[in-house]
């Protein structure tokens, strides 16, 4: 799995210097924002191997980090190795204040804000604005490093009947 996670890193660390960005934030969280998300939004397990469901990674080009929670901090040990990621309390130092003491002033933060809210984006762009430039790109990378990524699962969904969720949205 070692060999595995470092390709996977290298393949982002590549990305990211075609792309001109000095680092890039991935979060456990997909388009839906949910905490549960489905085997196919699993980016972070995909990058670091970490199942927990909170938690984030932030892939400079010469350093990597994981930040999780309480929960998880036996959890993230066993299966993140900490030859590539440096591990990191979610809550007391949270992703953009290491990528404060770690990058440049000036440097190219890379996000994908459909992995994001708008709270969380609007406090990212302002906590960054006098020293890191906080970039949005149409595409998330990982979609398109993963080549062996599981499908959606159709069978999965639900419709639910009015009963359940209303009149009306």
């Amino acid at each position: 799995m070692l060999e595995q996670i470092e390709s996977r890193v290298a393949a982002l660390r590549t990305w990211m210097q075609q792309s001109n960005l000095d680092a890039f934030i991935i979060p456990h969280e997909d388009e839906f924002l949910g905490e549960y998300i489905p085997e196919h939004n699993e980016r972070l397990h995909w990058i670091s191997n970490f199942t927990g469901s909170a938690g984030a990674v932030i892939v400079t080009r010469d350093k990597a980090a994981i930040f999780v929670d309480g929960r998880y901090t036996v959890q993230v040990t066993k299966q993140t190795p900490d030859s590539i990621f440096e591990y990191q309390h979610l809550i007391e130092n949270p992703p953009l204040t290491w990528a404060l003491s770690k990058l440049e002033k000036g440097s190219k933060l890379g996000v994908d804000p459909k992995m994001h809210s708008g709270a969380w984006l609007a406090n990212a762009e302002e906590k960054v604005a006098d020293f890191l430039e906080l970039v949005c790109v149409d595409q998330n990378p990982i979609d398109s490093l993963w080549e062996d990524r599981p499908t959606p699962s159709p069978e999965k969904i639900r419709l639910m009947g009015n009963e359940w969720v209303g009149q009306s949205s």
